[in-house]
């Protein structure tokens, strides 16, 4: 299973030896160019794998461990008042095992401020769950869990629901949830689900197993979220399978028929070597024209990860086109986990879990901006080496999110190879 050891096996098997909404967020401005927000002492979370959401006034996440029960927690933190004041945190909720563990993803804000998340694993029927957290009706209130889905698919071939879900869910029409598993499904190698609400306030919400990866030429291990493209599109990638077994970029077309059958296409399927391998936790992100921007973990020049383009055909059906933007250096930051964020220009930021300066390999922040004209070379810039030591944070695996005004947020896993250990951080950076 993908689980944190899991990561850290990986980390080792790469790693060398060796203003935010300025008015909202008034304790950082854009002349600052990285701010530490809070760093996790262990008992109030521990090893955030996810970014944050930005909401009103309020950022809110995850963590993967930590908290009362030790099985994960939803946060949120409030800026102070005045700048250079604390940022405060608040416990919105703490994971028990009944109500699932390890809430790899992040939160996605619905309707009235309701946060919605997966858990990785445990719950009702063991192998993770779809919640919902309800604000209170007044300031200073407890939110209320909900869990709206119970995942029960495993590993094993023939499960008819998904398991293990690690990725963000993504909110579409009539408030219906979207998400992956990286398990269950009828080959065992994850599906694609949808959680639709109730058609009266208090019911049961619905979940239906959209596609089950792992048949012929297929993607098997959905690690990442989707993203939603014209007609209700989906798209989305897999850590592994394939034509070559390195992964794929595949997009899933819903029915013209109300209930129908989605339809599933690989459109990508990397090679492994130079075009990248195993895209990891990032979810695409799509621009304006409809390409779509990802990572892969490993793979290209030195397979220490790139960053990739993918452009839709000019005629429905043809060949979608790969190129890759950047390729990662082993001397320098490499081996991206997370996603990337696109702003209006078109330019890309986002994190490596290693690498940076030639001291300290414990991550870096960095935007890839497009050229001037078509065809151009992507210039690649560095906006923040992380180092190892425990007042800053250490070692993001996740991506960045961008305010409106253009400030990134984003979080440190602390999960470390050599070093002073720490739980993570929160940080933001005005590129």
């Amino acid at each position: 299973m993908h689980t944190l050891s899991h990561l850290r096996r990986y980390l080792r098997r790469h790693l060398p030896m060796g203003v935010a909404l300025l008015l909202a967020f008034p304790a950082f401005s854009a002349a600052q160019t990285y701010a530490s927000l809070f760093l996790f002492s262990g008992s109030d979370g521990k090893n955030p794998i996810a970014p944050v959401t930005v909401g009103d006034h309020v950022l809110y996440g995850t963590t993967s461990f930590g908290g009362s029960a030790g099985f994960g927690n939803v946060f949120s933190l409030t800026p102070p008042a005045e700048p250079g004041g604390a940022w405060t945190e608040t416990v919105l909720h703490v994971f028990d095992g009944k109500d699932g563990f390890s809430p790899i993803a992040g939160v996605v804000i619905g309707p009235d401020g309701v946060l919605y998340g997966t858990t990785y694993l445990l719950g009702p029927s063991k192998w993770g769950t779809v919640f919902s957290l309800t604000p209170p009706a007044s300031p200073g209130g407890s939110w209320k869990e909900t869990t709206l889905h119970a995942f029960s698919g495993t590993e094993a071939a023939g499960s008819t629901d998904g398991g293990g879900p690690q990725a963000p869910l993504t909110i579409g029409s009539n408030g219906v949830l979207y998400g992956t598993t990286t398990y269950g499904g009828e080959y065992g190698a994850g599906t694609v689900f949808a959680v639709a609400p109730p058609a009266s306030a208090g019911g049961p919400w619905t979940e239906a197993v959209l596609h089950s990866f792992g048949g012929p030429g297929d993607g098997t291990e959905p690690i990442a979220g989707l993203v939603v493209g014209s007609d209700k599109v989906l798209y989305g990638t897999t850590f592994s399978g394939g034509a070559y077994g390195g992964g794929t970029v595949f997009s899933l077309t819903p029915s013209s028929a109300a209930g129908g059958h989605w339809t599933e296409r690989v459109i990508y399927s990397f090679s492994g070597g130079d075009d990248g391998d195993s895209p990891y936790y990032g979810s695409l992100v799509m621009d304006s024209g409809g390409v779509l921007y990802g990572t892969t973990s490993t793979g290209g020049g030195e397979d220490t990860g790139t960053i990739f383009s993918l452009t839709p055909p000019a005629t429905a059906g043809g060949p979608w086109t790969e190129r890759v933007l950047h390729n990662f250096n082993y001397q320098a930051c490499k081996l991206p986990l997370g996603g990337l964020a696109i702003n209006a220009a078109g330019h890309l930021f986002g994190t490596t879990s290693t690498g940076g300066s030639t001291e300290d390999e414990a991550g870096a922040v960095f935007q890839l901006t497009p050229p001037a004209s078509p065809g151009g070379e992507w210039q690649f810039n560095v906006l923040h080496n992380f180092t190892y030591n425990a007042t800053e944070g250490e070692v993001p695996y996740a991506g960045v999110v961008l305010s409106p005004s253009g400030v990134l947020f984003g979080t440190t896993s602390g999960l470390v190879y050599g070093g002073p250990a720490n739980n993570g951080s929160v940080f933001a950076m005005a590129p």
